[in-house]
């Protein structure tokens, strides 16, 4: 019964991390030998259903440029990402068999491996981060943070934050280093708190170019003592936010917690903290990946802002001379237009990156276009007529 329960209880995660692909093989028939080429078929019916589910979370532009590692790293690896599969037709041929099957795929095993060969974060370009953690150590009165006025003799880091940013950097995510950026941080007295809001928390991140803030707290407090023995057991609670600084849209939020035991209470604050931060770092990459992930290959909504525009036909004209020639554009919406600078929304296959690379790369009849600035969802260029 126990062991039912524990099944049933498990296959809805289960479904949620499987899709379900059909995909069409073939195998050479060589020597009359159609059990061996029936067989090659569906290997080959398999492989391309994996790489049909490598393709919802990878671009095609990256699949191609990366196709030999892709090949030898996860292609031939299909027993690792097929959970099942079952022939839906074959078609056997004097020199071909053609099988159709479908399959089963594991999309959680398969993207943890996209992310380990670090497809996944290429795909949402390295975004930097500023991380904003305060934390109360045992026995401490006062939450300690880098940004504030409560920091007391404690003016580094804390465990919380080194472990997050040491967390980030092994999956390759750019980290701002605080104190390598001090000279850059200019923090208002109304900033200098524990509870930072979002909106304070952007401001900051903007200061040193990040284009997400993680912000919150890390609390350890004491437990009591193990029976009989002088070692004392600490609590420790992690809760973040990370926020998307271009439109302040939250990413990913939650709380971990996390226990440990020592001799030394502080030293056992510390490990209690450090196993909570990464659990929470580890569910903050997965969802800042997954957020992200749906843009491959989907439309984008990217916010265009435009300066050295003289009057409404200059707009008329970027719209039709500049976007009209650009490669993924499906739609452009118009929000506001004043003082030579016009704002609008562009819908576009791909990302402000693919908006950017492609206008950078062209040559327009009527303006030259300059790009000055990009972030994920936002991209500034400024145009001056030929």
């Amino acid at each position: 019964m126990i062991l039912l329960l524990f099944f049933l209880g498990a296959l809805p995660v289960f479904a949620q991390q499987s899709q379900t692909i059909t995909a069409e093989g073939v195998g050479a028939v060589m020597g009359n030998d159609r059990a061996i080429a029936r067989d090659q078929a569906i290997q080959d019916a398999l492989r391309k259903a994996v790489e049909q589910a490598v393709g919802t979370m990878v671009s095609s532009e990256t699949m191609v440029q990366n196709f030999q590692t892709l090949s030898d790293k996860i292609y031939t690896q299909t027993q690792g990402y097929i959970q099942n599969y079952r022939v839906l037709s074959e078609t056997p041929g004097p020199n071909v068999h053609q099988v159709t099957i479908q399959a089963t795929v594991a999309m959680g095993n398969l993207e943890k491996d996209l992310q380990a060969l670090g497809f996944l974060l290429g795909q949402v370009g390295k975004p930097r981060i500023m991380i904003l953690v305060a934390e109360q150590q045992v026995g401490q009165v006062n939450f300690n943070y880098w940004w504030g006025t409560a920091r007391g003799t404690q003016a580094d880091l804390n465990v919380a934050e080194n472990t997050i940013m040491d967390r980030f950097r092994e999956k390759g995510f750019d980290i701002v280093d605080p104190q390598a950026q001090a000279g850059n941080i200019k923090i208002p007295p109304a900033f200098q708190v524990v509870d930072l809001s979002n909106q304070s928390a952007i401001t900051l991140g903007k200061q040193v170019d990040a284009e997400i803030v993680i912000v919150g707290k890390a609390l350890a407090r004491t437990a009591g003592t193990i029976g009989g023995t002088a070692m004392k057991s600490i609590q420790a609670n992690v809760s973040l936010r990370a926020i998307q600084i271009d439109n302040a849209r939250v990413l990913s939020s939650g709380n971990e917690n996390s226990a440990a035991v020592h001799i030394d209470e502080v030293t056992a604050g510390a490990e209690a903290i450090k196993k909570a931060s990464v659990k929470m770092s580890d569910k903050m990459m997965d969802d800042i990946l997954k957020n992200f992930q749906k843009r491959v290959g989907a439309s984008t909504t990217v916010q265009l802002i435009v300066s050295g525009l003289s009057g409404a036909d200059d707009l008329r004209k970027f719209k039709t001379s500049v976007l009209g020639q650009v490669r993924g554009v499906e739609g452009v919406h118009e929000r506001s237009f004043g003082e030579n600078v016009a704002k609008m929304d562009v819908d576009i296959r791909g990302s402000a990156q693919t908006l950017s690379q492609e206008i950078s790369r062209k040559s327009f009849p009527d303006f030259n276009v300059r790009v000055l600035r990009s972030t994920w969802n936002t991209l500034e260029v400024q145009v001056s007529p030929k």
